[in-house]
């Protein structure tokens, strides 16, 4: 029968089973975006893996936390800080991620092996004690802040010209000058041996600061003038004054160089004691590192 105002009626089967297909579809899709789009990587760094690390090594505690002052990283953000304690010998201009083979034993055991059973985005601290250990003869504690100092000494041209760099030295001419520890001295070169001759000028019973405060974060040297001997030394008295204490008599490391070589003050105590090592900042003490990963390869 035809005609006007007659429609098909649509069988209510075929609509359940339309219906029933969209949403299996739709469920299927969903399903793959998650897995090939939304679901985060969780495969974990197992030993041989190449993983890139982003890190921040410091002293005396993890990054952010009291006392942290840092040696090394990788975050420029971190290295760009002035607000952020650096270690007196930190220098560095360009950052990027290091690639870590675990296993390969490029970095140490400690640093590779605390990214195993992670996963990218991970944040890993690590405490490495004595990770580096330095020669005994490096090393000097409880010295006692009371010391004999020669009243002549001699170094290398060049030595003296990187110490000081504002002194201009000929041969054969006497300069007169402000010495490392603070008071008066001359200098002669003898350019036939390439060595300096220094001689220092002193006022027993004065005080004199360390040339190298003003540039100090983590404490400022002072040295006191006790007496000359007729054997040509003084008897002279290293105070240190706004140290950082960390714990006990060990403070954060005060540089110090007044005759060419560079050592680092570990501890002081009020009994005039003092240690201090000749070795790198990061040698005989205990490193903690913070670790992020970022990739797995």
């Amino acid at each position: 029968m035809t005609g006007e105002g007659i429609k098909k009626k649509r069988d209510p089967i075929f609509t359940v089973c339309f219906v029933v297909f969209i949403v299996a579809c739709a469920a299927v899709l969903g399903t793959f975006i998650n897995d090939e789009y939304i679901k985060a990587d969780d495969t974990k760094v197992a030993y041989g893996d190449t993983v890139v690390v982003n890190y921040t090594g410091t002293f005396y505690g993890y990054y952010g936390t009291e006392n942290a002052v840092v040696f090394d990283t990788t975050n420029s953000d971190i290295g760009n800080d002035s607000n952020v304690a650096k270690s007196n010998s930190y220098s560095k201009s360009s950052y990027s991620t290091i690639d870590v083979t675990v296993g390969d034993g490029d970095y140490l055991a400690a640093f590779e092996n605390c990214l195993i059973g992670h996963k990218v985005g991970d944040t890993i601290q690590v405490t490495i004690e004595n990770a580096y250990t330095a020669p005994s003869e490096t090393v000097y504690t409880d010295q006692s802040t009371t010391y004999n100092i020669a009243m002549v000494q001699t170094m290398s041209k060049t030595a003296f010209d990187d110490l000081y760099e504002d002194v201009d030295l000929t041969g054969g001419s006497v300069v007169y000058f402000t010495s490392a520890y603070g008071w008066n001295a001359m200098a002669t070169y003898d350019t036939a041996d390439n060595l300096v001759t220094i001689t220092y000028l002193p006022t027993v019973g004065t005080t004199y600061e360390y040339v190298g405060n003003e540039d100090s974060e983590y404490g400022a040297v002072k040295f006191t003038v006790n007496s000359i001997g007729s054997d040509g030394n003084m008897s002279v008295t290293m105070t240190l004054e706004d140290t950082v204490t960390v714990s006990g008599t060990e403070i954060q490391m005060v540089e110090l160089n007044v005759d060419g070589n560079t050592v680092y003050i570990t501890g002081y105590s009020s009994n005039g004691t003092y240690s201090y090592k000749t070795c790198d900042e990061t040698y005989n003490v205990t490193l903690y590192f913070t670790l992020e990963i970022v990739s797995i390869e």
